[in-house]
């Protein structure tokens, strides 16, 4: 019986900790009692162990509740020790059935985008890149999707590597686009024959080291294909995050 009581206490704090989100940092008493349906003289206790311990912090001017320092240290305890190939790879690997292209994860590296892993498609005839190869931030939808999240100090240094005044500009308002709806679509931009379409990985502090592509000959990516990846992509990617 204890061993039930004592899981059931576990339970419950993890579940006053899974009631904030980046759209509720702080919550009362009762939102937090009524979101895990759970007496508010039970759910005070809990709060007040969770205080103790530096999980959860009281405001006393607004006597509302917030996600304590400790979980900021274990968070970034946990971020580096984050093997991002590791766990990109059921997803790379669900998008390559789903889709039979290549599915690549990309980083930066010197100002430019590298491939860190790489599921080959399935089709005779696909796009392949080799792991470690640099290739520019300003091209591509791999590329595209990282330097658009980026500050715009280092965009200004990739704008410095183009030549051509007049791509400059539609690279400008493709990085906004991107930004606005989340994800990349480029047909032949850095290849002939080639499309891709890329999405960004967030890391807890809401940034972006890395995003996976999907590549393929551009005959393939017809509107209908695109769209069917899009949706797989983004949902996958979502599940990656959570």
């Amino acid at each position: 019986m204890e061993k039930k009581d004592s899981l059931r206490t576990v339970q419950r704090a993890l579940d006053i900790l899974d009631c904030f989100s980046m759209e509720r940092q702080e919550l009362t008493l009762t939102e937090i009692s009524n979101m895990i349906e759970l007496a508010k003289s039970t759910t005070t206790r809990m709060l007040a162990t969770l205080e103790a311990n530096g999980m959860i912090m009281k405001n006393e001017s607004t006597m509302k509740y917030k996600l304590g320092h400790k979980l900021y240290y274990m968070g970034s305890i946990a971020g580096k020790s984050f093997d991002i190939k590791e766990v990109a790879k059921p997803v790379m690997s669900k998008l390559r059935e789903l889709t039979s292209e290549t599915v690549n994860l990309y980083t930066i590296a010197n100002d430019r985008r590298i491939c860190i892993e790489q599921f080959e498609g399935l089709r005779p005839l696909r796009h392949l890149v080799s792991l470690g190869q640099p290739l520019p931030l300003f091209a591509g939808a791999g590329g595209k999707v990282l330097l658009a999240y980026q500050s715009p100090e280092f965009q200004e240094r990739i704008f410095k590597q183009m030549n051509n005044p007049e791509r400059l500009e539609v690279l400008k308002a493709d990085l906004l686009q991107i930004k606005e709806q989340g994800y990349a679509i480029t047909h032949e931009d850095r290849e002939q024959g080639l499309s891709a379409i890329s999405a960004p990985i967030f890391n807890q502090a809401g940034e972006v080291n890395y995003c996976i592509s999907i590549s393929g000959l551009t005959q393939r990516f017809t509107e209908e294909n695109v769209n069917n990846y899009l949706v797989s992509l983004k949902e996958l990617v979502h599940q990656l995050l959570s």
